[in-house]
């Protein structure tokens, strides 16, 4: 009497399982061995109603264009070590639409025979995840909408597994540079890849490693060679994503291209100094009045006054050839390969520069300019011409959230560049307020 009351609360508990439960044979046709009607129920098609009294293949039910999915699944199953099976697949309804069923079982110790092999029996338990996989594929065309107009606009979307040290681009991302969009030991990597330009590769480096150190979002300038051996500049948005344990899972972002931005032209038609090639003292001036009258109340900028200092002989000396080289046409060429292609570069003196830096994300990156500039010069000219020495002083001046008037802007920057002028070898100073 108690086995018959047992097996009858077996039953009754097996009803209370909405999708039923079945025993499913892991052969080719995955052969139902036993099932509740409850699993029947959910997995029937209405154009092929199945019967509980006999075995049936649980592929005749899923829906034929997803047989090729499912077989794939099938076959991903031989590579798991924890005992486990699961698919999902979906089922035609009464009415013609589709429903979505997941199945998922335990290894048992039963076998099944089919035809001259021994396979496996699984116990397994079937759901309806039809409104889950609808909010999925909403997720999915929603991701695949933000992916296809980002490469449209022609942004790099990346993400980073931190776990696995692995980069991934969207395939945009070979198309310009030529290289695989996918990159491992990115760690290792990054150090001394040829993609960043070598002027930003330190910075690059150390933004990366704040990252990792906690930093949860960046957004920083850099140049990047592409296929062409042309650099490029871009902005780099990344954020970390956490998972659910509040660790630091991934970094997301995306690389937009600087100088593809193209705003509405004013009339100003800049004319080029004839030597240098860099803008007259005239177009350079109206230019970078222009965009201060245009830089927006939380944007940063920055000008540079750079003064080309010869110290042994007068200033038609520089116009001479030292060592078959034009030195102002070699400088304006430094200044043209350092600095971006919105950025404002100008000649306004026999031996004068101007350069107007918009939209800067920090002013590390000018000083950082700087540096590099002196130091190009001293290893070009300091040593070469001891008598006639040829040095730079770079005057800085640093405009933020507001408005200034060209003029005062440019007398900030010419005390600077005094104060930098003390200096024997090439030099900047920046200006602050009561110096």
């Amino acid at each position: 009497m108690s086995d018959f009351f047992n097996s009858f609360q077996i039953d009754q508990l097996l009803k209370t399982i909405p999708g039923g439960i079945a025993k499913i044979a892991y052969d080719d046709i995955l052969t139902i061995v036993y099932a509740t009607d409850e699993f029947y129920c959910l997995i029937q098609n209405a154009t092929d109603p199945v019967k509980a009294n006999k075995s049936m293949a649980l592929l005749r039910m899923v829906y034929s264009a997803d047989i090729i999915y499912v077989t794939q699944q099938i076959a991903a199953q031989k590579n798991r070590t924890d005992k486990m099976f699961s698919l999902n697949f979906r089922t035609l309804k009464p009415d013609g639409g589709f429903k979505w069923v997941m199945i998922t079982g335990n290894l048992t110790s039963e076998v099944y025979q089919s035809g001259d092999k021994v396979v496996p029996v699984y116990s397994c338990i079937a759901m309806d995840i039809s409104d889950h996989m609808l909010k999925y594929k909403q997720l999915e065309q929603t991701y695949n909408n933000q992916r296809t107009i980002s490469e449209l606009s022609r942004e790099l979307v990346f993400e980073y597994d931190i776990a696995s040290d692995t980069l991934e681009f969207t395939e945009l991302f070979r198309e310009i540079f030529g290289k695989e969009s996918k990159m491992s030991n990115l760690r290792s990597r990054l150090e001394k890849t040829k993609l960043i330009h070598p002027d930003e590769l330190v910075a690059v480096n150390k933004i990366f490693t704040s990252m990792m150190a906690g930093k949860k979002q960046v957004r920083f300038e850099l140049r990047l060679i592409g296929k062409d051996g042309m650099p490029c500049w871009y902005i780099c948005y990344a954020s970390i994503i956490f998972d659910e344990n509040r660790n630091p899972s991934k970094i997301c972002g995306k690389l937009s291209v600087m100088n593809m931005k193209k705003e509405k032209e004013t009339a100003i038609k800049p004319q080029l100094d004839s030597l240098t090639k860099l803008c007259t003292k005239e177009a350079t001036e109206n230019l970078i009045m222009y965009a201060i009258g245009k830089q927006e109340a939380q944007s940063l900028s920055a000008m540079l006054l750079i003064e080309v200092r010869n110290n042994g002989a007068g200033n038609e000396r520089m116009m001479a050839a030292l060592g078959g080289d034009n030195v102002l046409v070699t400088i304006a060429g430094m200044l043209k390969a350092r600095f971006r292609t919105t950025d404002i570069i100008g000649r306004i003196g026999m031996n004068e520069f101007l350069v107007y830096i918009k939209d800067l994300t920090s002013e590390r990156i000018v000083l950082d300019y700087a540096e590099q500039l002196c130091k190009e010069v001293e290893n070009i000219y300091g040593f070469q011409y001891t008598r006639n020495r040829i040095s730079i002083d770079i005057g800085i001046a640093f405009q933020k959230g507001k408005h200034q008037e060209f003029q005062a802007l440019l007398a900030n920057a010419h005390t600077a560049l005094t104060l930098a002028k003390k200096e024997v070898i090439s030099s900047f100073e920046i200006f602050q307020d009561g110096i």
